[in-house]
């Protein structure tokens, strides 16, 4: 007798064939039904499905330039709505794809870096203000600190700070041991306009005790047959490296330094210098 051949091979195979018929033609009805909902999505718009839709079109087959086109509108409206909510990682994210997916990748780019320079124009303000803690947070949360440029920014920042914070912490200590030359050298180092206007009354306090200090151990000046008492060096020359840290020139420095310790300039040749 010839042995009887099982049919469930067969069964298998097409059922397979038919398995896989059925898929084949589900994905190509659907990539007929994507340009249409995209359209769709955009008319209505639907940001997220638009982005969605144009992700899925874009998997199974090249985009054709007017479907480029729209999803790179989605992209920038959506973009520019994160942007708006303050959603800086997510905007700049989205800018980044649209530089990516842009018929003109040069204008997405210049929006994308004046995106980036509000960004780290807005932490330098706040740092200036004190609100360290603020700025850094922003450089982290927009994700800037993922890039050099903006972790070299997070770093000085960082550092800055924690320098002027120790500063005044020395100073504050030496004034408290009566080392007022210590608390001064300490105070000059402060070169945050936040951390200088804190230590405004310790310094006015250390460089008072500083000049009574040395009026002490100098009762007679070198210069007292010419008229007037000449202000002490130490004393002009902390103050004078506190104006040059605001930004003033040399000679601006030295007359305000001058004239907020009590003296006037006076010109001796080629040389000036300053007496009460």
């Amino acid at each position: 007798m010839t042995p009887r051949r099982s049919r469930l091979p067969k069964v298998w195979i097409w059922t397979s064939i038919g398995l896989i018929g059925s898929v084949v033609l589900g994905l190509a009805w659907w990539q007929q039904q994507l340009p249409s909902r995209l359209r769709n999505a955009v008319q209505r718009d639907e940001l997220e499905r638009c982005l969605q839709l144009g992700s899925q079109l874009a998997a199974l087959r090249q985009l054709k330039p007017q479907e480029q086109a729209l999803l790179g509108d989605c992209l920038r409206q959506q973009a520019q709505r994160s942007w708006a909510e303050q959603r800086w990682r997510a905007a700049l994210d989205q800018q980044r794809g649209l530089v990516l997916r842009s018929a003109n990748p040069a204008i997405e780019e210049r929006q994308l870096q004046a995106w980036r320079d509000q960004i780290r124009q807005r932490a330098l303000d706040l740092f200036q203000q004190g609100q360290a803690r603020e700025a850094l947070n922003l450089l982290q949360l927009s994700g800037e600190t993922r890039f050099p440029s903006g972790q070299q920014l997070h770093s000085a920042l960082a550092e800055n700070w924690a320098a002027n914070r120790y500063a005044f912490s020395r100073a504050g200590e030496a004034a408290g041991s009566e080392q007022w030359w210590q608390a001064l050298d300490q105070l000059n180092q402060l070169d945050h306009p936040w951390w200088q206007n804190q230590a405004t009354p310790l310094r006015g306090r250390v460089e008072s005790q500083a000049a009574a200090l040395q009026k002490a151990n100098n009762p007679k000046d070198s210069h007292g047959e010419q008229g007037g008492m000449t202000v002490p060096d130490l004393l002009l020359d902390a103050a004078v490296r506190h104006h040059l840290s605001e930004g003033l020139s040399a000679w601006m420095a030295f007359q305000q330094a001058c004239a907020e310790l009590g003296g006037q300039v006076l010109e001796e040749g080629p040389e000036s210098s300053c007496r009460r």
